[in-house]
Order: structure tokens, then C-alpha cells, then sequence
């Protein structure tokens, strides 16, 4: 085993990436699954959308030239030609928003700059419209070879829908992730509030870490229950688990001491699967105890107990190295500036994350922090809608201070 030491997150990232050794095939599936999966390839539009000249307006198609002098006090006179793929310069043709032009059109009119006399097949254009007036070109929208969807892409109802036009009706993406999680603590049930009468603690890590995942629908969670505090049964539950499963996580357990029966359960694994450490505790609070190693190849998380720690972890550990490996676009936590409502400290040679309240405040945004500590306290989850990540090497920031803060 390597002896631990604190590593920042970047360096644990890189490291973990390094080393990996998880494939994650491609599968086809039909268009309407696919919102919300990684694209597995580029897709180029083959054909330019429009893909002809339509009218962009419900009205007349015409020639533009035909109606350089109309006005309301010069109406010009056309003829309606009803039924035809084709008009010459004295006439026009009705059509609909969408529709192709007609061959000899090039401009449409609206309906309301027109008026007929009731009595002959005649429209009277009242306004002058230059060529390709109202008029959607080919191409105007998406060329022929234009990428539509990247590689590693996050798929929005926008792309399915420029998916559709280019005529797709199937799509490979990548399968969903397996990840396993596995919940560590004899003194933990799952169950009501009876648990408590019973001098138990009900496992609510768990719950949220999984929940989490649930939040992104190419990620396949599996709960693997509640395993007591013993390094045998740890040990084969997360054999199990990697067998299983593209990724592991564990919650509790967790700590660089002897008490770390994650860690310890590790070395009954060594005897036939090969085991690397990456990092054991990683240079952020909450979330210190948080081990990475790899077996066989497949990232193990080893998350913190506390609901909190481990949900930050999640964050800004499980979540980012998914989408390192995968070279994922489109999941990037959303950031906006705020201004900071009282002072907050940090720890130097730590990444700390605060809890943050977001509100409007006059035309800008305000951040209170929540707790800072306390790495169990659900209850600044809830108040909270934002989080500030203050980097490991400044001491904090000071009250009215703009800082950049992340969604949640």
C-alpha cells in the first residue's frame, strides 16, 4: 500500500486519470431516449436546412421586383395563381409559413400588406418588398457539413430537435455508467424514524449521494446496502461491487487512521486484484477523509459518512473525473458573480467549500454563506442554493467582495 498524503484536487484528478483503465462502449438508441446522453461521435449535418427557399411568413409568393413602386396609394395588381410549382412576375401564389417557394419567386408578402377586390382572382400589393423578403434560404439555419453535435456532447431537447431536421432517427451514445454505492456503518439502518427508538442511525449519505447521481440520466446508480464495520465483509461487498460496476463509491468508514475500515479492507483485495492508491484524504473541507485508489483499473471513491462531506465530494471529485474521462461538454457547473453579504474564512492548504444563500439584491446577485463546518449538518443543504469554493491558497474573502459562486 502507499503511504497517504493530502493531494489537491486538480493533482488527484490527473493522477486518477492517468491510471483508469474502464471502457465505456458506444450503444445505438432511438432519437427520443437520447436527451440527456453523451453523444459518441460527431454528427455533421449531410444536407443544408432549410433545404430549399421557404416562406418564413402565411402570405403571398412573389417576384420582389414586381412590387418596387407599390404602396398604399400604388397598389400593385397581381394574379392569384392557385395549384402551381411555378409563377411568372405578374402573378402570385399563396402560401403558408414553411411552404417552398414556388420556381420564379423570390420574396413573399404578407397577407396584411395585401387586399383582394372580392370579384376577380387579384391581389393588390400595397408595399414594396425587396428579394428574399420573408424568405428562409437554403442553408440559412444549418450548412451541409456543419457539426451539429460534438463528441462528448450532453444532449439538449435543441440537439434532438436539429437531429430530427437532419433526418435521424437513431443515435449512438455512450451506455449508461455503472456506478456502485456502497454504505459502511454498523450502527446504520434504512428504514423510519423507529430506527432512532432503537439507538440507530437511519442512512440518509446514501439516499443523497444516489439522488445525486439519479440528476444525470447517463449515470446508472446501484445501492448495495448497508455492510457492518468488518474488513471481511467490506472487502467482498466492493468486490462485488467492482465486478459489477464501472465506478465504486463507499460512504463511511472512511479517514486516514486505523479506524479507516475502507481503507484497511483494501489490503484483503491486494492478494488478486491489483490495487493503487491515489490519494488517501484529499485537500479540501469538508471531505478531507476522501480516499481514491483504483482495483483492477476502476476508480474507488471512498466518501466521507457525513451527508454533506460526501455530497461535495460527488461534486467536485465523481462528477468532474466522469467528465475528464468522457471529455463531456454540456455539464459544467453553472457560475455567476455575487457579492459576498459578511466575511468568510478559508484554510490555507485546503479548498474549502461554503454553503452559500443566493438572493437578488437591487440589480445583482448577494451570497451568504451558510456553515462552513460541520460536515454532517444537513440543514445548510437545504438553506442553501449555491456553493463558493475558496482556493486553498487565499485566507478567505471580506465582506463586500465579489466572489464567483455554483448553482446547485
Amino acid at each position: 500500500m502507499t503511504k497517504f498524503r493530502y493531494l489537491g484536487i486538480n493533482e488527484c484528478l490527473e493522477n486518477l486519470i492517468k491510471v483508469v483503465e474502464i471502457v465505456i462502449e458506444p450503444i445505438t438508441i432511438n432519437l427520443s431516449e437520447s436527451l440527456d446522453m453523451i453523444a459518441y461521435n460527431n454528427i455533421v449535418s449531410p444536407i443544408d436546412i432549410p433545404p430549399y427557399d421557404r416562406s418564413a411568413v402565411d402570405g403571398y409568393a412573389i417576384c420582389g421586383e414586381a412590387t418596387t413602386s407599390a404602396s398604399p396609394n400604388n397598389p400593385i395588381p397581381l394574379v392569384i395563381k392557385h395549384g402551381s410549382n411555378k409563377i411568372s412576375c405578374n402573378e402570385a401564389a399563396p402560401i403558408s409559413t414553411g411552404d417552398r417557394l414556388p420556381l420564379g419567386a423570390d420574396a413573399v408578402i404578407m397577407f396584411e400588406d395585401t387586399y383582394t377586390d372580392g370579384t376577380k382572382n387579384i391581389v393588390y400589393v400595397m408595399r414594396s418588398v425587396p428579394k428574399y423578403a420573408n424568405v428562409s434560404r437554403v442553408g440559412e439555419d444549418i450548412r451541409r457539413g456543419d457539426t451539429i453535435v460534438e463528441k462528448g456532447r450532453l444532449i439538449r431537447p435543441w440537439h434532438i430537435a436539429a437531429m430530427a431536421a437532419i433526418g435521424l432517427s437513431k443515435i449512438r451514445v455512450y451506455r449508461k455508467i455503472r456506478v456502485g454505492v456502497v454504505t459502511i456503518g454498523s450502527e446504520l439502518r434504512d428504514g423510519g424514524i423507529e430506527i432512532y427508538s432503537e439507538g440507530g442511525i437511519i442512512d440518509i449519505t446514501s439516499k443523497l449521494i444516489v439522488a445525486s447521481l439519479q440528476e444525470y440520466r447517463f449515470i446508472e446508480p446501484k445501492w448495495y446496502g448497508i455492510v457492518e464495520d468488518d474488513e471481511d465483509k467490506i472487502a467482498s461487498l466492493i468486490r462485488r461491487a467492482v465486478s459489477e460496476d464501472d465506478i465504486v463509491i463507499t460512504t463511511g468508514g472512511t479517514g486516514p487512521s486505523n479506524r479507516d475500515l475502507t481503507f484497511n479492507a483494501l489490503s484483503l483485495l491486494e492478494k488478486d486484484m491489483r490495487i493503487n492508491v491515489i490519494s488517501r484524504g484529499v485537500a479540501m473541507r469538508p471531505g478531507r477523509p476522501t480516499t481514491i485508489a483504483t482495483i483492477n483499473g476502476k476508480p474507488l471513491f471512498m466518501l466521507s459518512g457525513f451527508p454533506v462531506a460526501a455530497y461535495i465530494a460527488l461534486r467536485v471529485l465523481v462528477i468532474p473525473f466522469i467528465a475528464r474521462f468522457l471529455d463531456i461538454k454540456g455539464i459544467e457547473p453553472i457560475e455567476v458573480p455575487a457579492t459576498l453579504t459578511k466575511r468568510i474564512a478559508g484554510s490555507v492548504g485546503y479548498d474549502v467549500f461554503a454553503r452559500i444563500k443566493a438572493y437578488r439584491c437591487g440589480d445583482s446577485m448577494c451570497a451568504e454563506p451558510m456553515a462552513i463546518h460541520g460536515s454532517g449538518v444537513l440543514k445548510t443543504l437545504l438553506s442553501s442554493n449555491a456553493i463558493l469554493r475558496i482556493d486553498r491558497n487565499l485566507e478567505g474573502f471580506d465582506r463586500g467582495e465579489k466572489v464567483w459562486i455554483q448553482l446547485l
